[in-house]
């Protein structure tokens, strides 16, 4: 049976109520403003059971044990004495201390308590090994320090798995000659070494050992040298004192660490016990009371909460009463409430002896007693202990729960951020946000296109190779004139924007269709390149902004302000060219631009009606009242001399898609023409191949219009519409009279199939005419500007050329920067240091003609005479004839081109 103490009941409360952390600041909770901890010891004989009752109960507390240690302070100074003969008596008193420091360590960094209330004794863990490195009072030797760095290198390599691996013999046989010599000393010396450096700067323990009071770390002042004095505290004559509070501070600074809270240390608000140390058995002999002297003046030196409770034991004999009144459990005022009164009323300053609570521990009650069964069951009531529970936000539950939410708000995040990022790629046509034209382009779902404007060499999700390369090529040169602007201050920076109507392949369309997209930027290449080119010290450098408007020009408005905003950071832009198909598309095209004040140049647009829009609009190529009155002519030599067309009697077909500009305004003018020339007319609507199903009900489409060709043969027919519409055509008349098919003449858009060697093949039987723009001239070995560029520049475009560059769609792109260039030339001759402004630019196109008309590439570009300064006059148009799918022949050419002649037969 076990023994019964007199009032223990008393005594486990005191312990229970010691031990036990209040939820919001430290003890005593009972005095507010006042944090401390008093030494508990206990006084009297025969106390070895009570000691072992101690124990469970703080083993059993609930609903966690609390963390102890039971020290034999006795046993431990007979080790010491026994093992460590040779150390002098107060230094006999630093080992034990230290071996005491190291028992409890390693209790309260065990995962007895629990692991998530382990403390990691950083501090007192380098404080130990470094002590523990030389166990000798003899000098040491000249690589001592050198010896202790390693050492020390080696000892955190090991604390930490990624660098113990680096430096791992097993790690360096399996890299050796399967990684790069610099990844190889990098990772297994570099990296860890300076790791190392930066740890003993950065590290919180060695910032501490520097900073704590104790042995002057001061004196050398670096680590490696207050290091260097703990290794050899003996040799260096260092006081016992001094080590033993460095070593208490240390150990007691990791309990602060581990118990202080703070919001994001969960850990800390788990410990809601403080840890005990039981130093049984002390007395002077064995050096205990020294011991706990120590810890009592560095609690008082620091100043700092302590959470650790210090349990003592010794005799009657060995506790000194004169210094220190033993209290008796049975007062009134209990010992701790009577410790607390003092704390109350003590000043700053208290005296070592103010931390001491002796309290007589009665002996135990014989059998017989007759309290003893009383006090048996109060006893045994009080040593149930229990400790405050974890806050909830603090508990596992809370921490799993917790941590699911922030992963599920980190997974939510990501989530919505590669959503967001997805959504931002599918509307930017595929491109990151860091891609310099992801903010200018915009994926439209209706029509699966990329429009908007690219100045880096995107090609707005087209998959032609060509056409990749030639926007890469502008590129290029873009980056090219920005230098040289930087680096001739001279040379004015001017930026032109190319709207093309189809640079993206619309709903899957072939992209075949679009290789006259990409020859008028080859074109707008080369004139890049040539003014690039120039060594005059003031000649502008050129700058091209791509840019597509979707196919038929929708989107055109939209592009248009891209533009717009584009001109507010960059001042350099001063016109538009391009502006491809003549639709209502391209007129609100026109009218978006005009309200941004950009002076416009198209290239193949030729719709009457376009220049009437906007007084900033001109043009380079003819208008389509001109293109009738040649198709006319033509059409009355071929009569006069007999030659295929047997009767002055002409179909027009033309298409019946009202917003198609150019097919309604041409079949008009050639209405009146032809009836000029004394030919009956019969104008012939068809569905294009491009309109919604349903559209147009009634209207036959354009197969059932080229059967119908087939019904006179000896009538002309004149195509008014588009390539496609007109490939429908020839696949019908081929069907119908591939044989025998009557005299066409198609308008100038039909030069797109002629250009294609692989679309115009498929006629083979049949032979069809079409005007042109320009010359059938197109080859690498040409002297003109154009193709002598094009042949440095697209030098594998060159065996195609005959046919490729046949609609002469690079030749008008060409001139319309031509146009810029030379009317930016006038206002430098005319205007030194004038800025070169839209309002500037579009006022010196109107001096283009005359002697100051451009000779260009399509032929003389002279915006004056009756048509008000905006379209050339008498500009260059011929007859090419395509016989069995060959090379298109020239059978007319009307027109000016330089000191060339036209035929007699041209308007």
């Amino acid at each position: 049976m076990e023994p019964v103490f007199a009032h223990a009941d008393k005594l486990f409360s005191l312990l229970n109520q010691l031990v036990r952390r209040p939820r919001k600041g430290e003890s005593p909770g009972e005095v507010p403003d006042r944090d401390g901890m008093p030494v508990l010891g206990l006084v009297g004989d025969r106390q070895d059971r009570l000691v072992e009752q101690i124990r469970r109960a703080l083993g059993e507390a609930q609903p966690r044990r609390v963390p102890h240690e039971v020290i034999d302070v006795a046993e431990c100074w007979g080790e010491v004495a026994h093992e460590r003969g040779d150390l002098a008596a107060d230094w006999q008193r630093s080992e034990v201390c230290r071996r005491v420091l190291v028992r409890l360590a390693q209790e309260y960094s065990s995962e007895r308590g629990g692991h998530d209330r382990r403390v990691r004794f950083r501090r007192f863990g380098l404080v130990n090994w470094l002590l523990e490195m030389t166990c000798t009072d003899e000098e040491p030797d000249s690589r001592h320090d050198q010896d202790m760095l390693s050492r020390l290198r080696d000892r955190e390599f090991q604390r930490r798995p990624v660098l113990g691996f680096l430096r791992a013999p097993g790690t360096e046989v399996a890299l050796q000659g399967k990684v790069p010599w610099w990844a190889y000393v990098f990772g297994l010396y570099v990296l860890p070494l300076m790791w190392f450096r930066a740890w003993r700067v950065l590290g919180g323990e060695y910032r501490w050992l520097l900073r704590q009071p104790y042995m002057a770390p001061g004196d050398p002042g670096t680590f490696a040298g207050f290091a260097l004095r703990l290794t050899q505290p003996r040799w260096g004559r260092e006081d016992p004192d001094q080590v033993v509070k460095l070593m208490i501070n240390a150990f007691l600074e990791d309990l602060r660490v581990a118990y202080r809270r703070r919001p994001w240390r969960r850990r800390a608000a788990r410990r809601t016990a403080y840890c005990v140390a039981f130093l049984k058995g002390v007395s002077d002999d064995n050096r205990g009371r020294e011991l706990v002297r120590s810890f009592v003046e560095v609690r008082r030196e620091t100043g700092a909460f302590d959470p650790l409770l210090i349990i003592t034991s010794c005799t009657e004999g060995e506790h000194d009463h004169e210094r220190m009144r033993v209290r008796s459990l049975a007062e009134e005022l209990t010992p701790y409430e009577a410790w607390c009164e003092r704390l109350r009323g003590a000043g700053r300053s208290r005296g070592a002896d103010f931390w001491y609570l002796p309290v007589r521990v009665p002996a135990p009650l014989p059998a017989g007693h007759p309290d003893l069964a009383a006090q048996s069951e109060c006893t045994s009531a009080a040593r149930r202990f229990t400790v405050g529970r974890p806050p909830v936000w603090a508990g596992r539950a809370a921490t799993a729960g917790a941590v699911a939410l922030v992963l599920a708000l980190v997974a939510a995040t990501v989530g919505a951020t590669l959503e967001r990022e997805t959504r931002w790629k599918e509307a930017h046509c595929g491109l990151e946000r860091y891609d310099a034209d992801a903010a200018t382009v915009t994926w439209r779902k209706g029509t699966k296109e990329c429009v908007g404007v690219a100045s880096h060499g995107f090609a707005f999700g087209s998959h032609d190779q060509k056409l990749t390369k030639t926007l890469q090529v502008i590129a290029d040169q873009n980056g090219r004139a920005e230098r040289l602007h930087r680096a001739s201050g001279k040379r004015p920076l001017v930026t032109l924007v190319h709207v093309s109507a189809m640079l993206s392949s619309p709903d899957g369309q072939s992209l075949k269709a679009l290789s006259y997209a990409r020859e008028q930027l080859q074109g707008v290449a080369s004139a890049q390149r040539r003014q690039l080119d120039g060594q005059g010290e003031t000649e502008p450098v050129l700058r091209i902004l791509s840019a597509n408007a979707g196919s038929g020009m929708r989107y055109g408005v939209r592009v248009a302000g891209m533009v717009r905003k584009l001109m507010e950071a960059d001042p350099t832009i001063v016109g538009v060219t391009g502006l491809d198909e003549s639709r209502e598309a391209t007129v609100r095209t026109i009218g978006a631009l005009t309200r941004a004040g950009l002076p416009m140049v198209a290239t193949t647009p030729s719709a009457d009606t376009l220049d009437d829009h906007s007084p900033l609009y001109h043009q380079v190529s003819p208008q389509n009242v001109r293109e009738a009155a040649v198709a006319a002519a033509y059409a009355d030599e071929l009569v006069t001399t007999g030659e295929k067309v047997g009767k002055r009697e002409v179909l027009v077909l033309y298409s019946a898609d009202r917003s198609d500009a150019y097919s309604r305004t041409l079949w008009k003018d050639v209405e009146s023409a032809f009836e000029a020339k004394d030919f009956t007319v019969t104008p012939r609507e068809f569905v294009p191949v491009s309109a919604p199903v349903g559209a147009f009900s009634g209207t036959p489409g354009a197969h059932s219009a080229g059967q119908d060709v087939c019904r006179d043969k000896e009538r002309m027919v004149f195509f008014a519409g588009r390539s496609e519409d007109f490939e429908a055509i020839l696949r019908a008349v081929d069907q119908a009279c591939g044989t025998s098919e009557p005299f066409i003449l198609g308008g100038d858009d039909v030069a797109r199939l002629g250009a294609d060697m692989e679309r115009r093949s498929y006629f083979f039987r049949l032979r069809y005419e079409f005007l042109d723009f320009t010359r059938n001239t197109a080859s690498c070995e040409n002297s003109g500007n154009l193709y002598s560029t094009m042949k440095v520049l697209f030098q594998e475009e060159c065996p195609s050329l005959a046919t490729t560059y046949l609609d002469g769609h690079a030749a008008l792109a060409f001139d319309a920067v031509g146009v810029y260039l030379k009317a930016i030339s006038y206002l430098q001759e005319n205007a030194r240091g004038m800025r070169l402004t839209p309002h500037a630019v579009w006022q010196a196109l109107g001096t283009v003609h005359g002697r100051r008309a451009l000779d260009g590439e399509s032929g003389t570009i002279d915006f004056g005479g009756e048509a008000g300064g905006h379209t050339p006059i008498d500009k260059l148009i011929s007859v090419q004839r395509v016989v069995n799918g060959g090379l298109p022949a020239q059978m007319g050419l009307c027109g000016r081109l330089g000191d060339g002649t036209q035929d007699d037969w041209c308007p």
